[in-house]
């Protein structure tokens, strides 16, 4: 009996295509064949508790029913899912009780009925796949900016090839005016990621307001680099779009920047967005100064807050009407503004009302006479609560840097002590071998002891030598001159092993012996000096010399000449303070 051949060509094909084009893993898909084999075969024999196995190999698939071996006079006995154990040695003697026999399952002999069903759980179990996987990659990606191809157009909706899925751009959310074909590229912003019982589904968007922010932070290189904020954008598609930018840096004008050289930067988004105006204009966290840039191209000549009717109210509930952060405002403008301050179909008033967040009400100066309200005073007010507003805002970054400092500090202190214990249990670690050394060193110390007392002696004996050596030399140039004999250097003592508590504890003591050390050695070495200049004044002595008149006259003036520039005074004792520093 033969399983399902893997090796067919058709069956690798429709494995290729589901990797390709669909994007789904062999792997998921052999498991989902695996599950629905198993499904059609409990259903075909009615017995959906049945033990139905699938192996695979790298050339066929083959599947098992196991049957669990009992007892023959078992009483709750299933030919489903149990054998006896006499029918069962039939097929292998040395069966027991609780074992497993396998029996093999021709596939073809499964009802077609069964087979459409394991059909229909396969192609949902792709599905379920394939909405979920593109759900996971879609549902960060709000408001991204993507491209894609325009695979179908119909009066309600526009279908976009977005390589991976494919994106439904709602009439709502197009341009209006605008045209699409088949096979055109368009850009859009993700609107909205849903998930359904028909699947995930990708919303597309080119007449929201953040189409426009996107275009301007790859278009615009500063806005992207996090130089030139967008701090608040409003957009009526098709009509006009208002956007307050901001700049981190003095040196960069933020509307420059956005308009580009010669406009080329606001040109390229206004071809995208075919022809919608744009308004750009400075960010301003005076709310009156922001309503002035955000209702231009009219010109402002005041702003206040809105007379509300507070009679009926309580003094809390009247405090804090007064000091909630979305109070009405009333925009003042001349009598020629008014139209310009509204806009066409009223879209100007209605963008400056998106983009502050205030509700706004726009009145000419006649207007404000008629109702005898006193603009200045209003102004001043208004004035000062904006203050109060800005204060309020320092303050509270203030503690928010403060309680961030403070978070900080904790962390490094954390940090530290962390660092203390480690460093402790190191010198703690260094403390106990140094212990275990201890007893080595002070071996180590009598060694050296006595290798320099040896020394001592050795050298005392060698000087003592040295000093009758010399005082025969000078007995020997009386009555024969020779060379001086070069006097013997005193050998050093020296240990190879230098302890770590001799050179911690006692370098200031090796420095007063090493300065003692080189004064007791200039002395002897001046001795030497003053008794070899002796032997050869005592050799030049035997020697006769005879110099011409001119040779005289040049030593003498050479002898004056050092003798005038000479500052050494004869008469000083050098051997008295040589004693006086060995003192010491």
């Amino acid at each position: 009996m033969s399983g399902i051949d893997l090796k067919n060509k058709d069956f690798l094909e429709s494995l290729r295509l589901f990797e390709d084009d669909r994007k789904i893993d062999p792997d998921f898909i052999m498991d989902v064949l695996k599950e629905a084999i198993i499904k059609a075969y409990q259903r075909d024999m009615d017995a959906p508790e049945a033990k139905i196995r699938v192996e695979m190999t790298s050339k066929e698939m083959k599947i098992y029913h196991d049957y669990d071996v009992v007892e023959d006079d078992l009483e709750d006995f299933d030919d489903t899912l149990d054998i006896h154990l006499s029918e069962a040695q039939k097929r292998d003697p040395d069966v027991k009780v609780g074992d497993v026999i396998s029996d093999e399952i021709d596939f073809s002999t499964i009802g077609r009925s069964s087979v459409m069903i394991a059909k229909n759980m396969l192609k949902q179990r792709i599905k379920e796949f394939e909405k979920q996987r593109v759900y996971d990659e879609y549902k960060d990606k709000v408001f991204d900016l993507v491209s894609g191809i325009i695979k179908t157009v119909e009066e309600k909706f526009v279908l976009v090839d977005l390589k991976n899925t494919i994106g439904i751009l709602l009439r709502s959310e197009q341009i209006p005016n605008e045209r699409y074909r088949e096979g055109q590229q368009i850009r859009a912003v993700i609107k909205e990621v849903a998930k359904n019982s028909k699947g995930s589904q990708v919303v597309l968007s080119r007449a929201d307001a953040m189409f426009v922010k996107r275009l301007l932070e790859k278009e615009v290189p500063e806005i992207a680099q996090g130089v030139v904020e967008i701090r608040a954008i409003a957009r009526e598609a098709g009509e006009r779009t208002k956007v307050a930018v901001y700049s981190k840096s003095e040196e960069i004008d933020p509307i420059g920047a956005c308009i580009g050289p010669r406009g080329t930067r606001i040109q390229t988004i206004i071809q995208e967005i075919k022809g919608e105006k744009i308004d750009i204009f400075s960010w301003n966290d005076n709310i009156g100064e922001l309503v002035k840039n955000a209702l231009s191209p009219a010109v402002v000549k005041a702003c206040f807050y809105a007379q509300e009717d507070l009679s009926e109210l309580s003094e809390e509930e009247i405090a804090k009407r007064i000091k909630r952060p979305n109070r009405p405002l009333v925009a003042v403008v001349g009598d020629e503004e008014l139209s310009k301050a509204i806009g066409k179909r009223g879209k100007n008033a209605k963008l400056a009302v998106k983009l502050t967040g205030r509700k706004i009400d726009i009145k000419t100066q006649s207007e404000i006479e008629e109702l005898g309200i006193d603009v200045e005073f209003k102004v001043q007010e208004f004035e000062e609560d904006q203050a109060r507003i800005q204060k309020e805002k320092e303050e509270e970054a203030f503690q928010k840097q403060q309680a961030e400092a403070l978070k900080r500090k904790a962390e490094f202190d954390e940090q530290l002590a962390n660092e203390g214990e480690l460093f402790e249990d190191a010198l703690d670690e260094m403390a106990e071998n140094e212990k275990e050394e201890e007893v080595t060193i002070m071996d180590l110390e009598d060694k050296e002891e006595s290798s320099e007392a040896q020394d001592e002696e050795t050298a005392k004996e060698e000087e003592k030598t040295e000093d009758a050596a010399v005082s025969t030399s000078e007995e020997e140039a009386k009555e024969e001159p020779k060379a001086p004999a070069k006097p013997k250097r005193v050998r050093e003592v020296k240990s190879d092993y230098v302890s770590k508590f001799e050179d911690f504890a006692d370098a200031s003591k090796k420095e007063e012996e090493v300065k003692k050390t080189k004064r007791k050695k200039k002395k002897e070495d001046d001795n030497r000096r003053l008794r070899a200049s002796e032997l050869r004044h005592d050799q030049d002595s035997d020697m006769k010399i005879e110099y011409s008149e001119e040779e005289l006259e040049e030593i003498e003036a050479r002898e004056e000449e050092e003798a005038a520039n000479s500052w050494i005074n004869d008469d000083i004792d050098f051997d008295e303070y040589d004693d006086y520093y060995d003192k010491d």
